[in-house]
């Protein structure tokens, strides 16, 4: 069966722990914007149809001008983002025609180095399971903290995960996670949390060491 996918790019963040002067997905690494990094990688991968940018406004022309100078050909869609994340990829699915897509996969702006064949097993593993994140195990102890920077207990690392991007989903499920969100007011930092709030499964799935998040000054160096 032929899937068709559409891949999510909120990137109307403004990396306040970044620092500098601009956003840090219009940052450079090798004289080419990380978004645009992030963008060339959906370019590479067949399974991936289209791709929409939600994004500040301020920084449309700009982000347009890229994408013609880099010859990218799957961008169809740069709309306007929101406060948080969750509002910009939220404004992203509200464009969706119904059943104009089946798998949707929703990627930080800022993860340039995901590898395709990552990206094609989660868009298998969508199709298959409905909903699915990449993750790596915690290397390190990890312990609960109150307020006053005090350890409370130490959790079992064994039973944890690290998530990254992209998340895969059935389109029918994201959506509906999403409506469900919107109707009660709930917030979450990722799109998985708000498929288990409209309770649906969400597999797991073995992430990369390369598939790092650009935070950070110190990220962009590494």
């Amino acid at each position: 069966m032929i899937m068709k996918c559409v891949a999510i790019i909120p990137a109307a963040g403004i990396g306040t722990r970044f620092g500098g002067t601009m956003p840090k997905q219009f940052s450079e690494y090798e004289s080419i914007p990380i978004l645009i990094h992030t963008l060339k990688l959906f370019e590479r991968i067949n399974e991936v149809s289209s791709v929409i940018i939600a994004i500040t406004p301020s920084w449309e022309e700009y982000t347009n001008e890229m994408i013609v100078f880099h010859g990218l050909k799957k961008v169809y869609k740069i709309i306007a983002g929101g406060k948080e994340r969750q509002d910009s990829v939220s404004n992203a699915l509200d464009t969706l025609e119904p059943n104009e897509y089946d798998i949707v996969i929703i990627h930080d702006a800022v993860r340039p180095f995901v590898s395709p064949e990552l990206v094609r097993k989660i868009i298998l593993t969508a199709n298959e399971f409905g909903a699915v994140i990449p993750a790596l195990k915690p290397k390190e102890t990890i312990k609960q903290i109150d307020e006053n920077g005090m350890v409370q207990k130490t959790l079992d690392r064994s039973v944890l995960c690290v998530v990254q991007t992209p998340q895969g989903f059935k389109t029918e499920i994201i959506i509906s996670a999403y409506k469900k969100a919107i109707k009660e007011n709930y917030h979450a930092t990722d799109d998985a949390a708000l498929a288990e709030y409209a309770g649906y499964p969400v597999k797991v799935i073995d992430g990369e060491e390369t598939n790092i998040k650009i935070t950070t000054q110190f990220d962009i160096q590494f």
